[in-house]
């Protein structure tokens, strides 16, 4: 069920689903049934949140067209505002307009199933291991010092003058060589 939920806009259809349902709801209310007749406005907002709910599924069901259901679901969210009483208290036009702004910004994920998901101690006891391999103990305790921040370069050239192979002549030598000053 995660992986169904992770391969589509699950919330956005979600959140456009409660929408038209509470756009439903409120026309369907005894007490306000009489103050829908009055305005006239019954069968748009019945339309507006049907059209809400199947677009929620449709989501749901098709994610490739995620752009263009979640722009329907914005505008019938704004058309709401006008045709059903205030957007159904405004409850349902926030919602609708949350859920149809989460389907359009919604990407798939191109990452495999077991890559940064499955992190665990061997793995994290691997990447220090390597980490310490590729960099001299010795030279990073030194850098790390309170007001020594040269020290690490300084360091680094100590460690390659003493792997390097004896130079032929002075000069050279000399070049490699920690400078004495402060």
């Amino acid at each position: 069920m995660k992986s169904w939920r992770r391969s589509r806009p699950f919330w956005g259809g979600l959140f456009i689903v409660v929408a038209g349902m509470e756009l439903l709801s409120i026309p369907l209310a005894l007490d306000a049934l009489p103050v829908a007749l009055v305005f006239g406005t019954v069968g748009a907002s019945y339309l507006l949140a049907l059209v809400m709910v199947i677009a929620g599924v449709l989501v749901w069901l098709q994610p490739g067209q995620r752009v263009f259901l979640g722009l329907i679901a914005v505008l019938l969210s704004m058309a709401s505002f006008v045709y059903s009483n205030l957007g159904g208290f405004l409850i349902g036009m926030i919602l609708g307009l949350l859920g149809g702004m989460l389907t359009v910004a919604w990407t798939p994920d191109s990452r495999p199933a077991d890559g940064l998901d499955a992190v665990n101690v061997r793995s994290v006891l691997a990447a220090c291991r390597r980490f310490a391999s590729r960099a001299s103990v010795r030279c990073w305790a030194a850098a790390a010092a309170p007001g020594r921040h040269c020290r690490r370069l300084k360091c680094s050239r100590r460690a390659r003058a003493q792997t390097a192979p004896l130079a032929a002549d002075a000069s050279s030598e000399e070049k490699l060589r920690e400078p004495t000053g402060p």
